[in-house]
């Protein structure tokens, strides 16, 4: 196998016969997927950082690689002895891209990508950076594939359906909202591109993406006629029949290119230009018009109908019933046997294996105990296992997959007796989550508003966190899902009634620990009254907190009251679904403060 300085000298070996100075190598796929199979993880294979978030950069004499605060002890262990230096993006000393690529090359240099990773958002952010300092940007050939000579296959996993039961609506009443949009736009076609856009609109699902139950697809939406484009041995003929009834047939997944070249002349198209590839882009004929709006299938699919709450709160007592009795198991084996990182996520695995209707993990989970804690996104391994020792916190951020629903929950419980320390800063991060869960807001707001008013608790107390306050969740669908989000990063989506996210905030000391507590809430209707319509969310979660983590004199009665409520809530749902055993532990947990 090649390490890292053979495979960059054969891409540079490559640019040089392309005329490139530089080449970009982003982790994504044609879809812009955050997450994405072996056959598209070409900035993992080249630098070695895994990361869902990162962009690398090679030039003649440079390599880097750029990444958020969530990853940045992981891409420092990943790039150590490699030619890639880490970029910390999010740090104002840092360059951007476009910066570093003018104070590398000279005037007239050449940079280059493959055009199918490139969205055409970000293709015209990096022209317009570049052009003044007269480096020019051409999408085109895929470099890194051309040198990856054991480059796994597509996966060829078969797709299936979800049925209306779990879902509320047919394929055809969801055709019908997404042909409306089509019509308020006045287009004349949509390309879906996002794979859990086209999974939610034909009430498909699959398993080419780990822990993403979605299918490599395109969809093409006319006003009287539909395209899927799919490899053909992921449909078994009934199914295909099936989507034929309903109007949408079936071509070859490379046939998408094709498709746009002989749409007619003067038509237009509407597309995300944040998803749609420069690839397809570049197959457009120039009489078409391209239409560049956000994808409406996200925001249609943000809203979860009345069938997929009610599905997802069954999903949740199940997920429930699998966390209380990891935790139980966690506390009784400690002391007793070893337990690591790894045994710890295993354990938890087979219990949720064992609920009705999984389907496996939502992502892979966060099991990390001490300083591991505080890399916000730890994979743990062979190398880097630690077992659980006396003393010490222990972060568990996990998730599953199942027919009626997808979970994401984090929990920090503590090894042991925990320090001063560790639990005043637990407990200030469960009043920021408190803050959030308790508190209304008038229709209109953001979730960058509710971000800053649950940091504004931290805040007080000079502490911070490198992440969001929240993301959507999909229905049996991906685990991040937009296009609302709780970040500082200004997002202009207003929370509507259905929409479900995370309320996850936390504290992480480098070196010591993490803190986060994550819960899943929906945006619910509240009151109306005078000052306008008012919202609040409502916390679907059912886990007990970590007691012992608790400084109980630091909360409000109010403070209290949450907590006392929110564990009687979890008793009462989750009790009748364990054992004797684990009973009487989640009764202990969940007494009164």
């Amino acid at each position: 196998m090649m390490k890292a300085e053979e495979r960059v000298k054969r891409l540079r070996e490559k640019m040089r016969s392309h005329g490139l100075d530089g080449y970009i190598v982003y982790g994504t796929d044609p879809h812009q997927s955050e997450y994405i199979p072996a056959h598209w993880q070409q900035r993992h294979w080249l630098t070695g950082f895994h990361g869902s978030a990162g962009t690398a950069l090679v030039t003649g004499d440079e390599a880097a690689l750029w990444t958020d605060s969530r990853y940045y002890l992981e891409a420092e262990q990943a790039l150590a002895g490699t030619p890639f230096r880490l970029q910390r993006a999010d740090e104002p000393d840092t360059p951007s891209l476009p910066d570093y690529l003018a104070e590398h090359l000279p005037e007239g240099a050449r940079v280059g990508c493959a055009a199918e990773t490139l969205a055409l958002r970000e293709d015209r952010r990096l022209r317009a950076a570049l052009e003044p300092h007269g480096i020019s940007f051409t999408p085109g050939e895929d470099l890194v594939a051309a040198i990856w000579s054991e480059r796994p296959p597509l996966p060829a996993d078969a797709a299936f359906e979800v049925s209306v039961a779990r879902t509320g609506l047919d394929r055809s009443a969801r055709l019908t909202q997404v042909r409306q949009a089509i019509e308020r736009h006045r287009a004349d076609a949509l390309l879906v591109t996002a794979l859990d856009d086209v999974a939610w609109t034909l009430n498909l699902r699959g398993a080419d993406i780990p822990h993403n139950p979605v299918v490599f697809a395109y969809l093409l939406l006319e006003r009287t006629s539909a395209r899927l484009f799919i490899d053909p041995r992921k449909l078994d003929p009934t199914l295909r029949e099936r989507l034929r009834e309903a109007g949408v047939d079936s071509c070859a997944y490379e046939e998408i290119d094709g498709a746009l070249r002989s749409l007619p002349e003067h038509s237009t198209l509407m597309a995300d230009p944040a998803g749609i590839n420069m690839r397809l882009v570049q197959a457009l004929p120039q009489t078409v018009k391209l239409v560049e709006e956000p994808s409406p299938v996200a925001r249609l699919k943000a809203v979860k109908n009345s069938r997929e709450l009610t599905e997802l709160s069954t999903c949740l007592r199940k997920d429930g019933a699998a966390m209380v009795q990891f935790l139980h198991w966690l506390a009784s084996t400690w002391p007793h046997e070893a337990v690591t990182e790894r045994r710890a996520a295993a354990r938890l695995f087979e219990l949720r294996s064992a609920q009705p209707e999984f389907m496996g993990n939502s992502f892979e989970p966060i099991s990390a105990y001490g300083e591991h804690g505080a890399i916000v996104h730890y994979r743990t391994s062979e190398a880097t296992d630690r077992r659980l020792e006396a003393g010490g916190l222990y972060l568990i951020d996990s998730g599953g997959q199942y027919l009626d629903g997808t979970t994401d929950i984090t929990r920090t419980v503590a090894i042991g007796e925990p320090d001063d320390r560790m639990r005043t800063d637990y407990t200030l991060v469960l009043q920021a989550h408190i803050a959030l869960a308790t508190t209304p807001f008038v229709y209109g707001t953001t979730g960058t508003q509710l971000d800053a008013l649950t940091r504004a608790v931290l805040w007080r107390h000079y502490r911070n966190y490198g992440h969001g306050t929240g993301h959507g969740i999909g229905f049996f669908l991906n685990v991040h899902e937009g296009p609302q989000r709780m970040s500082t990063r200004w997002n202009s989506v207003r929370l509507e009634p259905g929409m479900v996210m995370s309320n996850e905030p936390g504290v992480y000391r480098s070196g010591a620990y993490g803190i986060r507590i994550e819960n899943m809430v929906a945006v619910a209707a509240d009151r109306e009254n005078a000052f306008g319509s008012f919202l609040r969310l409502e916390t679907l979660t059912l886990c007990p907190l970590d007691r012992t983590l608790i400084e109980v004199a630091m909360l409000s009665a109010h403070e209290r009251e949450w907590v006392n409520r929110y564990h009687l809530r979890v008793y009462q749902a989750l009790e009748p679904h364990l054992d004797t055993a684990a009973r009487v532990w989640l009764s202990e947990q969940t007494a009164a403060l």
